[in-house]
């Protein structure tokens, strides 16, 4: 590869313009990023169950859901939270889940469990943790000279739709808009005025009815005198009439007998000549129906005859060919077989009547002719009937003569009889109707006043207006729904609607519910019964910006989409609508884009500061322009030829790949910085140019590919670690390892190539300060070789020295980030009101305006949820959060200014946090939460409460602990209902129906529908009940249940009758871990004591603490969090330090000498940890990742250093002494400049300098420091390890040997 690129320098330059052309479009499709894409493999599962307390959703929702889901495939852990009202379960799986897939077995396990709920219980939500849930940008507006309401109508016509429509932004929520809508409040005094208009109705009604039963009485006296007068005289004309009477009767009564005899006889010959003429109909009937079933047979008896034969045929076919028992014989008798069932059944008809199928013939034939005999009977019995008709006419014409005379007798008689009664019964009808109706009114009076009484106790439509009612009618009756199409003759489709929404608030009030009915009285309207007005939200909104009222904006972004790229999208949609509207105004409280592009310029601007300050140590060293400007160029080549080995592996532009690139930039100079100086050496010592740089490369090959894969190696076992330690930091070690690995092709093709054109001509440079530097080496090193257990001495007690101090600080994850933006959440007191909100939201934005820092200042009532838009509720009491953003001179104090203001807002009555404002100033919360944690599982919650209190009362007594917090203090005052089931049986009464009772005097709102703004957005419409909206304890334990007795009547029961009503506390919540009930315990940790020491402390006190039975706990918390991660870094350290001694022994071809070599990475552990402890910096995560890097670092000058001492006691003979030495004075120069280069190239991220910058300050610090005494030590301790070690002079297998092995074999 090296005599290539020296023999065809163009190939080199063509293969150097490709990897620079993809490297400017790679750059330039990468989008930054804050941090590496994180995969959280957790899932939430969020279940609303009004009106149930924290236990009866932990019986009923969490526990089913728990179970279920602890058969998921790759579940690592479950957590649940049982609250009022609903549950969440949050369920971790294994890193290499596929959540998409387990997505849907979740919700498989959630329908299998759903269906045993009640029917209260909603259907669950579920959601995958995703950084992409967090808002990328939070933003004020502000409109100047409008109010709220108009602010809030802008916003919601003209702005939301325009952010919505921004490129990568996933949704917007909007928090502080004034909300509007329509309250029908049901007004008890209106029901009672209404009331008394249709009582007056009511009462008018009846007292007309009573004058009018009065006057009727009076004219019914009179006429019953005037009827008993007229009754006497017609007694005697009625006695006369009768006498007379009874002569005629005698005469005409004989002559009358004698004709009905005749007439009796007359009538029995007619009927027996009729039962005969009908027995012959019924015989004909039945003749004729079965003559047509005979018929019918003989018409299918051939077809099935043959059919028979021919069937028969092929069966015979079929046995003699010996398929008589085939499937196609077996179906053949089966057919046979059924047509001789038709026969049979045929047969069975025409037994009876002695014929057979054979002679259905003649059997028809009999038929017919049994069917023309029964004709000729009837046609003889039709004639004798008429004779008897004819007898019958006569003897009716006699008949009416004799009635005519009868008649005329009786016409006399009974016309004078009918005078009198018609006189006389008229005059009985006339008194009866009058004592009827004389009666009628009396019981009418009567009844009117009981009638009266009834429909003024029926009136009362207090019952009849309820939420329930008011609420069913307004949805009935704002209806408009499409119901199909119908099209016209000319083919025209046209759309049928049903219905009409309410077109403005008083068409609502103008509703009818109901007519009473009563003449007079109007029908009721809903504004007779409620008050329909337009509300808004404005007392229960509180957000101020600077001091004026204003909205918060909070945008989330898609996940597809880089959070830099959609936070640059949303502040061009900012410019443009306040270009487009003069006076709005956009105030970004928290942009994560802004944060991003602060800590990727300040990255950038360190990794080219770091690349100026090699370059100078560069050419300090040389004294040469040329091999300088081949070093120059070599960096932005290798830098670039990484960058394309990013994109293509698909690692992001972010704060953690960026930083490896900038510790990068003072490693990937070594390799090259090996060789120019080589080559330079040999150009020096006559070799020409293009010699010397292809033997001055090759020279340098083996020990610069060695260390290059000792320092890409430390960061393999990675690949091992597990969580978000292995998530956050595999983006540095490929970047690392992508810069290195391009250096090291850089160093062994570009190099060589310059350097045989740029040092064709070249003058011998004098280096006296340098060349007295060598003397004074070359006698130190002398003198430790002849004091080699002094120098190994002092290196071990600096070691030991330097650990015990720096541990002795305890251990962080990693240290907090500045940042321009400072948020503030403050939760209140679970009994607060939202005047205390409102209170409290405005002291802290009172405090944040003292401080003269913040450019921007923002407070609001409600928490991160409800800017986000995730809230669920309108009701922001109990919560405030407020944004500051800092002036740009002030961000680097962001977090001095964050402990500050928690000092300042001490005397708050609120739970106060103060955040930095970067997602990763919290990472210790994400790690599990500042200070020590103690978990405590059980299953008894009192027994779980006490004991929380007992052990938050031993951990207040540790040195160090400040505020400790039992985890049971926030309960909920619990009204209980306990229903005695005997008692409510024995008054037909259940549970449910108690439930249902209590839950219907507690219900006093009601959203029924909507209704059209005139802008054209949507009211909600609430019914609300007045009556119950304040309804209080003791109104309670007064309810009364109506129940329906057996009988059909209503009775009312004291609800005291069959339950107790009690008052109790529970908690807020119910939290399990994997089943198990549990209560947390936190303690924080005063400043100026160790965490790690404190909770070291806490381990011992619950060593000792005595739990009850059954119960358990468990030590977390950010130490345990930091001691896990910890852990997981030593474990890659470790292997590390394996894969270094495996290459080494590749190198060395020898299992000694890498023990020399690796005996410097201690060195880099006193080095590290004495700069620790110099900057006063805690052993961190960071710090640790920086000690791995180091180890791969240092060995590469140990392994360039003795394998220079072993060529130069094998190539030029010398003794081990002489080589030691001789070794030290040629590659001191090379192993100070790639430790300078190395050092400078990190210091500016060592000062610290740029925003965000404090996350890599541990790893530049730890690197400088081991350098600086690892590099000074590598120059002795590893010349005294190697006298030490090597007793023998080492072996090389020469070319010659192999050959003549070769030929001898």
């Amino acid at each position: 590869m090296v005599k290539f690129s020296v023999k065809k320098p163009l190939t080199v330059f063509v293969a150097v313009i490709l990897v620079l052309v993809l490297g400017f479009t790679a750059y330039f499709e990468m989008t930054p990023d804050l941090l590496p894409n994180l995969d959280f493999p957790y899932a939430v599962v969020i279940t609303t169950y009004p009106g149930a307390s924290p236990e009866q959703v932990e019986t009923t929702v969490t526990k089913p859901l728990e179970q279920s889901m602890a058969t998921l495939d790759k579940i690592k852990n479950i957590t649940s939270t049982s609250s009022e009202n609903y549950s969440m379960v949050m369920m971790e799986f294994s890193e290499d889940a596929n959540m998409d897939s387990i997505t849907v077995d979740i919700r498989g396990n959630i329908d299998k469990v759903k269906g045993y709920w009640p029917e209260e219980v909603s259907t669950p939500i579920l959601m995958k943790i995703n950084p992409n849930m967090l808002p990328v940008t939070v933003a004020a507006v502000s409109y100047e000279g409008k109010d709220t309401a108009e602010l809030s109508n802008f916003i919601n016509d003209s702005i939301m739709n325009n952010l919505e429509g921004v490129e990568g932004v996933a949704s917007v929520s909007a928090s502080g808009l004034l909300e509007q809508g329509v309250n029908v409040v049901i007004s008890q005094e209106k029901i009672d005025s209404v009331n008394q208009k249709i009582q007056d109705a009511i009462e008018g009604k009846f007292d007309e009815a009573r004058e009018e039963i009065d006057s009727a009485k009076t004219e019914i006296d009179s006429g019953l005198t005037q009827a008993q007068s007229g009754q006497q005289e017609l007694v005697y004309s009625k006695e006369q009439l009768e006498q007379k009477e009874q002569e005629a009767q005698s005469q005409l009564s004989q002559a009358e007998s004698e004709l009905d005899a005749k007439s009796q006889e007359l009538a029995e010959a007619k009927l027996q000549l009729i039962e005969g003429i009908n027995q012959i109909e019924s015989q004909k009937e039945s003749l004729n129906t079965f003559y047509s079933q005979v018929l019918q047979i003989v018409e299918s008896k051939d077809e099935l005859l043959a059919t028979r034969e021919e069937l028969a045929g092929q069966l015979e076919k079929l046995e003699s060919e010996g398929l008589g028992d085939s499937e196609e014989a077996l179906e053949i008798k089966n057919q046979i077989a059924e047509i001789d069932s038709t026969f049979d059944a045929i047969n069975a008809i025409l037994e009876p009547l002695g014929y057979s199928v054979d002679t259905i013939d003649e059997a028809a034939t009999y038929l017919e002719q049994q069917i023309e005999s029964l004709n000729t009977a009837e046609k003889e019995l039709q004639d004798k009937l008429a004779l008897t008709e004819q007898g019958e006419v006569s003897l009716q014409q006699a008949q009416e003569e004799l009635e005519a005379q009868k008649n005329n007798v009786n016409s006399q008689i009974q016309s004078g009889k009918n005078q009198i009664s018609g006189a006389e019964s008229q005059l009985n009808s006339t008194i009866d109707q009058l004592n009827q109706a004389k009666s009628q009114l009396d019981a009418s009076s009567a009844e009117i006043d009981e009638q009266e009484q009834q429909a003024l106790d029926g009136a009362d439509i207090s019952e009849t207006i309820t939420m329930d009612m008011v609420s069913s009618i307004l949805t009935a009756q704002n209806f408009s729904m499409p119901s199909g199409y119908v099209n016209d003759t000319e083919g025209t489709q046209y759309l049928v609607r049903v219905g009409d929404e309410f077109s403005d608030i008083t068409e609502m009030e103008n509703l009818q519910l109901f007519d009473m009915g009563i003449e007079g009285l109007d029908p009721i309207k809903l504004s007779d019964v409620a008050d329909v007005f337009i509300t808004d939200n404005s007392d229960e909104i509180f957000a101020k910006i600077n001091g004026a009222d204003g909205v918060l904006l909070s945008f989330t972004k898609q996940s597809n989409y880089a959070t830099a790229d959609v936070s640059d999208n949303i502040s061009e949609r900012f410019t443009e609508l306040s270009e487009k509207y003069p006076g709005l105004e956009f105030i970004s409280l928290m942009s994560q884009g802004d944060y991003i592009h602060l800590i990727i310029d300040g990255v950038i601007n360190n990794m080219i500061l770091g690349a100026v300050f090699a370059i100078i140590v560069l050419l300090f060293f040389l004294k040469d322009v040329k091999p300088t400007l081949v070093i120059v160029v070599s960096i932005p080549i290798s830098v670039i030829f990484a960058i394309v080995l990013m994109y293509f592996s698909g690692v992001t532009l972010n704060m953690i790949s960026l930083s490896g690139l900038a510790i990068g930039v003072g490693m990937l100079v070594d390799n090259s910085v090996v060789v120019i100086e080589n080559i330079y050496r040999l150009r020096n010592l006559g070799v020409p140019a293009h010699a010397a740089a292809v033997k001055g490369a090759k020279e340098m090959a083996a020990a610069i590919t060695s260390s290059t894969l000792t320092t890409v190696c430390v960061f393999l076992p990675i690949v091992f670690i597990q969580g978000i330690t292995k998530q956050l930091f595999v983006d540095m070690a490929l970047t690392i390892a992508y810069s290195l690995l391009a250096s090291l092709i850089v160093a062994l093709t570009l190099v060589p190539a310059l350097s045989s054109t740029a040092l064709k001509k070249t003058t011998t440079k004098e280096h006296k300060w340098f060349d007295k530097a060598l003397k004074g080496y070359e006698k130190s090193i002398q003198f430790t070789l002849r004091h080699r257990g002094l120098a190994l001495l002092a290196a071990f007690l600096l070691l030991v020295g330097s650990t015990v101090g720096a541990l002795a600080r305890g251990f962080s994850f990693m240290p907090d980030m500045s940042s321009n933006q400072i948020s503030i959440t403050a939760t209140l007191p679970y009994d607060s009101s939202y005047e205390d909100t409102e209170q409290t939201a405005q002291a802290i934005l009172d405090v944040m305006e003292s401080y003269p820092q913040f450019e921007t200042t923002a407070s609001m009532a409600g928490n991160m949820s409800s800017v986000m838009g995730m809230a669920g509720t309108s009701d922001n009491t109990g919560s405030v959060t407020a944004y500051g953003v800092l002036k740009d001179e002030y961000a680097k104090d962001s977090s001095e200014i964050s402990k500050s203001l928690e000092k300042d807002l001490e005397n708050i009555n609120a739970e106060i946090t103060v955040s930095g404002g970067s997602s990763m100033s919290s990472m210790s919360t994400i790690m599990g939460g500042t200070g020590v944690t103690v978990n405590i599982y059980g299953d008894d919650l009192d027994t779980m409460k006490q004991t929380a209190e007992s052990v938050a009362k031993t951990l207040s007594q540790i040195d160090g602990i400040g505020e400790v917090d039992s985890g049971t203090k926030e309960t909920t005052p619990v009204i209980k209902i306990t229903v005695d089931k005997e008692k409510a049986s024995e008054n037909g009464l259940t549970v449910t129906q108690v439930y249902a009772a209590v839950n219907e005097q507690l219900s006093w709102s009601k959203t029924a529908t909507s209704l059209k703004n005139s802008d054209g957005s949507s009211l909600d419409v609430i019914v609300i009940d007045e009556n119950k909206e304040n309804t209080t304890p003791e109104d309670i334990s007064n309810m009364t249940l109506t129940v329906t007795g057996m009988d059909g009547e209503e009775k009312e029961i004291p609800l005291t009758e069959v339950a107790s009503v009690s008052e109790q506390t529970t908690p807020d919540s119910i939290s399990r871990d994997n089943q198990r009930r549990y209560v947390t315990v936190t303690a924080e940790v005063k400043d100026g004591y160790i965490l790690s020491h404190v909770a070291s402390e806490v381990e011992n006190k619950m060593e000792s603490f005595e739990m009850p039975a059954g119960f358990s706990y468990e030590i977390s918390g950010e130490n345990a969090s930091t001691m896990e991660a910890v852990w997981q870094v030593l474990k890659m350290l470790a292997l590390a330090i394996v894969f270094i001694y495996l290459i080494m022994v590749a190198q060395f071809q020898n299992f000694k000498s890498p023990f020399i070599v690796m005996f410097t990475i201690p060195l880099v552990f006193t080095g590290g940890f004495l700069a620790l402890l110099i900057t006063g910096n805690d052993v961190s995560v960071m710090s640790l990742l920086g000690f791995v890097m180091l180890s791969g670092i240092i060995v590469n000058n140990g392994i360039v250093l003795i394998d220079c001492i072993n060529r130069l006691q094998i190539d030029e003979g010398m003794t081990k002494k002489e080589a030691i030495v001789k070794a030290g004075v040629i590659r001191m120069r090379p192993i100070l400049m790639t430790a300078l280069t190395t050092v400078l190239g990190l210091s500016v991220m060592a000062l610290g300098i740029g925003t965000g910058s404090e996350m890599m300050q541990p790893v530049a610090i730890v690197c400088i420091g081991g350098l600086i005494y690892a590099t000074f030590m590598t120059l002795y301790i590893v010349p005294v390890m190697y006298d030490l070690m090597n007793k023998k002079p080492p072996k090389a297998v020469k070319d010659e040997d192999l050959e003549f092995e070769i030929e001898n074999i």
